[in-house]
């Protein structure tokens, strides 16, 4: 069930450029970069927008584009192109950038996060179908290794015992590696996660610039161009979104991190080859390996990610508690790294030892810095406007809950659909000939029809994401009904 999904759509996305304006705190174009009106806009942070309004149409950009992307610090992206500009990094800005960048486009990503904002981001990630294909096609970095291994799913129960085995072969890695290995091939950006110094950009690409602390106040479209208004600001500035809430669903994400050669010998061997799941009274919990500092991947030296979901109702004292940090501030979404007050990470500690396995509570308990995100459902109802001029893509289209692993695959998904839409050029990596079939690299997307592919996508994979949560979170009733609207959108699909 959860590849099956993964398979019923693909690729993406579209051009736009970004204009000054007398906000911009500091100079906006590099030497590089040939300012013009935005033509098309993608965007990657699902925060940017408090409204869109549409107004005349405009003609499509037909050569190289000036793309600005603007992001939002962690896991929320839009993203703008015009004759190319692009609004919104992180992981999502920086999918859609390299594509765009290879095509021949001149590519700017505007940050909202400081460098320090991006570091130890501590969070794993599923590298889905299409990071892999993506990753297969686009990376120039192939020969150094960006995850464990394959890992099957086991359930354990209380006593530390493995009940079932699904063979999955999933593939794990964490935000950081997969960062910095996409600004390695964006931007040339030397890490310890990647060393670069072997590439060579090649003819025909476009130039790339990622600019950080820059934060989005305004958009605006008229007469055929996207106008992107910002600040050079580390604050986040005022909110603004696609017409879109993120509505809290009643339950959060414990996550943290454990290096490996910190737990016992028996809790390492029991979670060393698989994604191992625990599931108990209205929660479960789910450890397995990711990469280490700097994308180790040394025995000893990765480490142990969990994320463990519990249930706290909505404007309850305990969730006001829990979102409330060391200096008194409560937080909506996420309690960030480091900010948690001891006295509720001592409480969680004391919790899981009362009702996890061994090993699942030793995990937990030598976590020193967990972090906490709340479990939210949001999805714009378009993602493309101003006649194809703006696009939404990634989590600023539609957030995932996280059980089927996939917000990070559809920003891949989107970047990969954005070569069929934009084909101006074919730089891909180190294998220029070698893209998988099922990308349709000869086959060009209309807008209309990416737009249709991302909707069907985002639908089947937000419901089926919906229905694991409520399965292990909530009632069989809840769980029931959420699997009759799964099936109901399947049957919608089916007959057109």
């Amino acid at each position: 069930m959860l590849h099956l999904m993964h398979e019923l759509l693909r690729r993406l996305t579209i051009p736009l450029q970004h204009t000054a304006t007398n906000r911009d705190k500091a100079t906006c174009s590099p030497a590089s970069f040939q300012p013009k009106a935005v033509r098309t806009f993608i965007a990657t942070d699902p925060f940017l927008f408090k409204e869109i309004d549409e107004a005349t149409s405009g003609e499509m950009a037909e050569k190289s584009l000036n793309v600005t992307i603007v992001s939002h610090p962690c896991s929320l992206h839009l993203f703008f192109l015009s004759p190319a500009q692009q609004v919104g990094g992180s992981l999502s800005g920086l999918f859609q950038g390299v594509v765009l960048k290879r095509l021949g486009h001149n590519v700017r990503i505007l940050e909202r996060a400081s460098p320090d904002g991006l570091r130890e981001q501590g969070a794993g990630i599923t590298a889905r179908e299409d990071i892999q294909e993506y990753l297969n096609t686009y990376d120039r970095f192939s020969d150094q290794p960006y995850s464990p291994g394959d890992a099957n799913i086991q359930f354990i129960n209380q006593t530390g015992e493995v009940t079932k085995t699904w063979k999955m072969q999933l593939r794990m890695t964490s935000w950081d590696t997969l960062y910095y290995r996409l600004r390695a091939n964006f931007d040339g950006l030397q890490s310890e996660y990647v060393n670069t110094a072997r590439s060579t950009p090649q003819t025909g690409e476009g130039a790339a610039s990622y600019e950080y602390e820059c934060n989005v106040t305004d958009v605006k479209y008229q007469k055929g161009s996207v106008d992107v208004h910002f600040e050079r600001s580390t604050g986040g500035g005022e909110t603004m979104h696609a017409g879109t809430e993120q509505k809290y669903v009643g339950y959060v994400a414990w996550r943290g991190t454990v290096v490996e050669n910190q737990v016992s010998d028996e809790t390492k061997a029991l979670f060393r080859t698989c994604v191992n799941y625990f599931i108990h009274s209205k929660g479960h919990i789910l450890v397995y390996l990711i990469p280490g500092k700097n994308g180790s991947l040394k025995p000893g030296e990765r480490l142990l990610n969990y994320v463990w979901y519990c249930n706290y109702a909505a404007n309850s004292p305990e969730l006001h508690d829990l979102m409330t940090d060391t200096e008194g501030r409560r937080h909506r979404i996420t309690m960030p790294m480091g900010k948690m007050r001891p006295e509720i990470s001592a409480q969680q500690k004391a919790h899981a030892d009362e009702i996890l396995p061994a090993a699942f509570a030793e995990v937990v308990r030598l976590t020193k810095h967990p972090f906490v995100q709340c479990i939210t459902d949001a999805s714009a109802p378009r993602a493309v406007f101003f006649d194809g001029h703006l696009i939404l893509a990634g989590d600023a289209f539609c957030t995932f809950r996280p059980h089927m692993g996939s917000s990070t695959n559809q920003a891949a998904l989107h970047a990969l659909l954005l070569r069929r839409t934009f084909p101006y050029g074919d730089i891909l990596s180190n294998k220029a000939d070698t893209a998988p079939q099922r990308t349709g690299k000869n086959d060009r997307l209309t807008m209309e029809a990416y737009e249709s592919q991302v909707i069907r996508y985002a639908t089947i994979t937000s419901l089926m994401s919906v229905a694991w949560g409520n399965k292990n979170q909530f009632s069989v009733p809840v769980f029931l009904g959420s699997v009759f609207r799964l099936a109901f959108a399947y049957v919608r699909i089916w007959i057109g």
